[in-house]
């Protein structure tokens, strides 16, 4: 009876043994994939809607900054990139506020475009899918609205930068590029509309910001301007996962402008999964 309890034993002893190597494995090898796929990525995005032509244009927005530098606003003025506006010119500057984006430029015109129209299958052999669509149906591109162009399009660009570290997406205020100025920064009302798993749990302030709007224009005119700065890390195991924090600032404006408005800013923190 004692043998068998003895060879007994030594098979569980044997097979915690054989768990215990496998569990090593495993957190060796997503260790492995974890390393051997993270990115860490700031994001900084503009987006500029306007109903009417701006003339004689000077804004100073909201940048990204970290201990009162902007590497991603440098990047954003000297990086060539998809959509960057090549008649307007882009630098920073310090202001009564601190280090701001400026835009300059002697006009921005009003984008309007056609609605939507479905795009075919190619035909076998086709190299150029334009030539599967009708003349007719191309999207149409116009500076002022009409029955053919409905559809006000912003003017979007924007820049991702490389981060040389794991960016901190939990306390990003003191710790990463964040949109400055801000001020009355407090915990917002906001939440989630669709329920989150109980492992993520951002979090919601809501703040002031300051945008500086110089330009003529008709009276009509409406001006919507949003900036938005995203830090985020993302890696490999059997599945995408990431963590990031959301720093925007949005406002609009009527008519001519010539000085500082507030704008609204909302930032999200801990946004995601994460593995410690």
């Amino acid at each position: 009876m004692n043998r068998k309890i003895t060879i007994f034993g030594g098979f569980v002893l044997f097979i915690l043994f054989l768990l215990l190597l496998g569990s090593i494995y495993l957190e060796n090898r997503n260790e492995e994939m974890y390393n051997d796929s993270l990115m860490s990525n700031y994001e900084y995005d503009i987006s500029i809607e306007s109903n009417s032509t701006l003339q004689n244009v000077t804004l100073y927005l909201p940048a990204s900054v970290f201990e009162n530098e902007s590497e991603v606003g440098l990047e954003m003025i000297n990086g060539d990139y998809y959509n960057k506006p090549s008649k307007w010119n882009l630098n920073l500057e310090d202001t009564e506020y601190g280090l701001m984006f400026k835009i300059e430029t002697a006009e921005i015109q009003p984008v309007y475009h056609s609605l939507p129209v479905a795009v075919p299958e190619p035909e076998p052999g086709s190299e150029n899918i334009e030539d599967e669509v009708p003349e007719e149906e191309r999207l149409i591109e116009s500076g002022e609205y009409s029955e053919e162009t409905p559809v006000l399009t912003p003017i979007d660009f924007g820049i991702s930068v490389k981060a040389d570290h794991l960016i901190n997406t939990r306390f990003p205020i003191g710790n990463e590029s964040v949109l400055l100025p801000k001020h009355n920064l407090r915990e917002s009302k906001e939440y989630p509309v669709i329920s989150l798993p109980e492992h993520i749990n951002p979090e919601y302030f809501d703040y002031e910001s300051l945008v500086y709007a110089h330009y003529e224009t008709s009276p009509d005119a409406e001006v919507q301007i949003f900036v938005q700065m995203d830090g985020r890390n993302e890696w490999w195991i059997y599945g995408w996962q990431y963590n990031d924090y959301s720093d925007r600032i949005s406002v609009q404006l009527s008519g001519p402008q010539g000085g500082w408005v507030q704008a609204e800013g909302k930032l999200i923190t801990g946004d995601g999964v994460y593995r410690e």
